[in-house]
């Protein structure tokens, strides 16, 4: 028997994509974007180019929740960002969200269990062009 702490979720929306959302890329949103953040790399600001950081601004409606039931607190523990292929203006963005894993390790300060969510953008042809993935903690503190 283990010693190791048990851990559930809804193992039926792990890796199912849902359509969350689409927005297009248009130029007064590219250049207002640049302004606020201070781009000036002329690739983004002339050409027409979104920099990888105007995909994180998107905003979509929430994806599957894997409803994890474990521990007592719950934080955000990073966010990675992976462009496969550039962003221009008069692209047209769908956001496809998963559940994409929920785990457990234990370490010195006890057991946590991380969910980890992947947000898939694709093009106006289908093409991936960028994946985000947001990882959280979930863990007992106290008693």
């Amino acid at each position: 028997m283990s010693d190791e702490p048990l851990f559930e979720y809804d193992e039926n929306v792990i890796g199912v994509e849902h359509n969350v959302g689409t927005l297009e890329v248009t130029a007064e949103r590219l250049t207002r974007y640049c302004e606020v953040v201070g781009e000036t790399n002329p690739r983004y600001v002339e050409e027409g180019q979104a920099p990888p950081s105007f995909l994180q601004r998107m905003r979509f409606a929430p994806g599957p929740d894997p409803r994890v039931r474990f521990g007592n607190v719950t934080f955000h523990a990073g966010s990675r960002l992976e462009m496969l292929a550039p962003v221009h203006v008069g692209d047209t963005l769908t956001g496809y969200a998963q559940a994409k894993e929920v785990y457990a390790k234990t370490g010195r300060s006890g057991t946590m269990v991380f969910t980890v969510r992947r947000l898939t953008y694709r093009n106006q042809d289908g093409e991936d062009v960028a994946y985000s993935d947001q990882t959280t903690v979930h863990r007992q503190v106290g008693e």
